[in-house]
């Protein structure tokens, strides 16, 4: 009376665990690609996102920037974040529910800290610490956490 085997052989489990092996080198790589330029859409579109209200906020406000009092004034961080995030006296806004996170920045309490100058000349070097960089002087509105996010 001759009794079949049934199961699998060593190396049969091998080539099984060694084709899911280079299966997953394949795969693994493209996650992670997908996860770095999903990352980077989401600055690009909260940086698209605070300068379309930070224009709507000027045109309401008679070319003011976000925090301004007078034009040509210099902006403290705490009164450009209320400008955006409060309505005012007036009914107006608010322009955002809160300043997004930039998710580059290693610190979680600097994500959605902003950088505030007032110098037409100065550009964010990307070594300022915060997830955000504002130039009262021009309006520009950038991420700062490097200077390859600088140039969106």
């Amino acid at each position: 009376m001759e009794t079949e085997k049934q199961g699998f052989t060593v190396m049969e489990i091998f080539i099984v665990i060694l084709i899911l092996g280079i299966i997953a080198a394949i795969i693994v790589p493209k996650f992670s690609q997908a996860s770095s330029e999903s990352r980077l859409e989401d600055l690009i579109s909260d940086l698209q996102m605070v300068r379309s209200q930070i224009e709507l906020y000027k045109i309401q406000h008679k070319e003011l920037m976000p925090g301004q009092f007078a034009a040509g004034g210099y902006i403290e961080e705490e009164d450009f974040r209320f400008a955006l995030t409060v309505k005012d006296d007036n009914g107006m806004g608010p322009y955002l529910s809160k300043i997004p996170r930039n998710y580059y920045i290693d610190d979680s309490k600097m994500r959605d800290a902003v950088t505030c100058v007032n110098d037409p000349e100065a550009t964010p070097t990307g070594q300022e610490g915060t997830g955000w960089w504002f130039n009262a002087a021009t309006g520009e509105f950038r991420a700062c956490d490097s200077l390859f996010h600088a140039a969106y």
